[in-house]
C-alpha cells in the first residue's frame, strides 16, 4: 500500500510540477517552436548527416550526447512535431529534480516532506532563468543539476531508482563537461559512505570525465570564442552579485533596475558579494554534508563559466557577463545553491540574526519570482508553413527554415 501511495503522489508532484512550467511559458507546447542549436545542429545534423555519423560529433569542444540522442529520436516523427518533443522532453528532465527530492530518498538529508515540496517549488519558479526553459540545448544544465543530486541521494534498493540513477550519471558524464567537476564530489561522497553503489556512481562520473577531457584537449574549444575575459575584481563582484544574488531574489528584471543605479551600483555589488560569500562559508562550515558538497559543485560550476564563457564574440566576456540576462545558463546552479543554503537557513538551529536574513531574502525572492514568472513567448516564424513546404519539396531540395531567435535559421536537404 506504501508503494501505490509513494508511486501515486510522485505521479501528482510530477502533473503538478508540468502545470507550473507550462505556465511560465505555454507556447513551448501550445506553439512549439526550434530554439537556435535545437534546430541548426541538432536536428539538421541528424536528418542531414545521418543518426549515427551526428551522435558522435562534438559540439563546442565535447560530447552534447543528449542534445544528439534528442535529435535523433524526433527523426522518427514528422518535421511538425519535432520541435514540441524536444521541448517536452526538456520539460521531463527539468522536473525529475523535483520527483527526486521529493522522494524519500532526501529525507535523510532534508526530514522535513513540506521543507522539500518548498525548495523544489523555489527550483521551478526560480527567476532569471528563461534562456534555459525548455530547449534541448541547455537542459546539460539540468542533467548537471539531476546527476549531482544522484550522487548525494541516499542510494535505493529498487529497480527503477538504480536503473534512473545509472542512466543519469552516464547522460550527464556524456552531455557535457560537469562530470569533471561532479567526479572529485563523488570520490568524496565514496570515501566516507564506502558502499559499491557509490562506487559505482563514481566509475559512471570518472568514464565520462575522461572521455570528456580527451574530446576537450583533441578539440581544443574550436568553436569557443577567443576574446579576451577582461577579468578584474570589481567585474567579479558585480558578476557574483547581479546575476546570482540578486538575479535569484528579484530576477532578471529586478537586477536590471538595481543595476542601471549609476551611482552607487559598484558599492551595492561589494556589499552583495561580501555578505553572500561569507552565508557560503557558513554553510561550508556548519551544513550537512550534502549541503556543503552542493554548494563546493556549485561553486566549481560558477568558476569555470568565468574562465570559459562564450557570451561575445567581440568584446571582452566580463564586461558585459554582468549585466542581467546575459549567459543565464552560467548562473542557474549557483542560483539554486544560493537559494538552497537560505531555505537551510530557516532552520531554527541557526543563529536568529541568520534565520531572520534568510527570511527576509526569501520574501524578496517573491518579488523576483512575480516579475520573472512568465516567460516572453517565441516570436511566431510560422514553423508549420515550413514545415510543409519541407514535406512537399523534391528531393534533393535545400530548405531554409527560420527558427528563433530570429535570425537563425536550419537548412535541411530532402531525401
Amino acid at each position: 500500500m506504501k508503494l501505490h501511495i509513494s508511486w501515486f503522489f510522485q505521479v501528482g508532484i510530477f502533473i503538478t510540477a508540468l502545470a507550473i512550467l507550462i505556465s511560465r511559458r505555454p507556447d513551448a507546447l501550445l506553439n512549439a517552436q526550434f530554439w537556435a542549436e535545437d534546430g541548426k545542429y541538432w536536428y539538421a545534423e541528424a536528418y542531414n548527416l545521418g543518426i549515427m555519423h551526428s551522435l558522435v560529433l562534438p559540439k563546442s569542444g565535447y560530447f552534447q550526447t543528449i542534445s544528439r540522442l534528442s535529435g535523433t529520436l524526433v527523426q522518427i516523427f514528422p518535421l511538425l512535431w519535432a520541435p514540441f518533443i524536444f521541448n517536452l522532453i526538456a520539460i521531463v528532465i527539468k522536473i525529475a529534480p523535483v520527483n527526486l527530492i521529493a522522494s524519500a530518498r532526501f529525507s535523510q538529508f532534508i526530514p522535513n516532506l513540506q521543507t522539500r515540496l518548498f525548495l523544489a517549488l523555489l527550483y521551478l519558479a526560480l527567476p532569471n532563468s528563461y534562456e534555459i526553459h525548455a530547449n534541448i540545448t541547455n537542459v546539460q544544465w539540468y542533467l548537471a543539476l539531476l546527476a549531482c543530486m544522484v550522487v548525494l541521494a541516499t542510494p535505493s534498493r529498487l529497480l527503477v531508482w538504480q536503473t534512473f540513477d545509472i542512466g543519469v550519471i552516464l547522460l550527464s558524464a556524456l552531455s557535457g563537461p560537469f562530470a569533471l567537476l561532479l567526479a572529485p564530489i563523488a570520490a568524496v561522497v565514496w570515501w566516507l559512505r564506502r558502499s559499491k553503489w557509490s562506487w559505482l556512481l563514481l566509475l559512471g562520473l570518472i568514464v565520462g570525465a575522461v572521455v570528456q577531457g580527451i574530446v576537450i584537449l583533441l578539440t581544443g574549444y574550436p568553436n569557443r570564442f577567443h576574446t579576451p575575459l577582461g577579468a578584474t575584481p570589481g567585474l567579479f563582484a558585480k558578476i557574483l552579485a547581479t546575476q546570482v544574488f540578486l538575479g535569484a531574489l528579484l530576477g532578471q528584471k529586478g537586477s536590471k533596475l538595481v543595476s542601471s543605479i549609476s551611482f552607487g551600483h559598484s558599492i551595492i555589488a561589494i556589499f552583495l558579494t561580501v555578505a553572500g560569500i561569507a552565508l557560503f562559508v557558513y554553510c561550508l562550515l556548519k551544513a550537512p554534508l550534502e549541503l556543503r558538497l552542493f554548494s563546493v559543485f556549485a561553486a566549481g560550476v560558477f568558476g569555470v563559466s568565468l574562465l570559459s564563457p562564450v557570451v561575445s564574440e567581440t568584446i571582452p566576456q566580463w564586461w558585459i557577463l554582468w549585466r542581467p540576462g546575459t549567459g543565464v545558463r552560467y548562473w542557474f546552479i549557483p542560483m539554486l545553491a544560493f537559494v538552497t543554503i537560505l531555505v537551510w537557513l530557516l532552520g531554527a538551529k541557526r543563529p536568529p540574526l541568520l534565520r531572520l536574513t534568510a527570511k527576509i531574502a526569501l520574501v524578496t525572492m517573491l518579488a523576483g519570482i512575480i516579475v520573472d514568472w512568465r516567460y516572453p513567448a517565441f516570436a511566431d516564424l510560422d514553423f508549420k508553413n515550413y514545415s510543409r513546404q519541407f514535406v512537399e519539396a523534391p528531393i534533393g531540395t535545400k530548405v531554409t527554415i527560420p527558427i528563433n531567435p530570429p535570425g537563425w535559421s536550419m537548412e535541411l536537404i530532402k531525401h
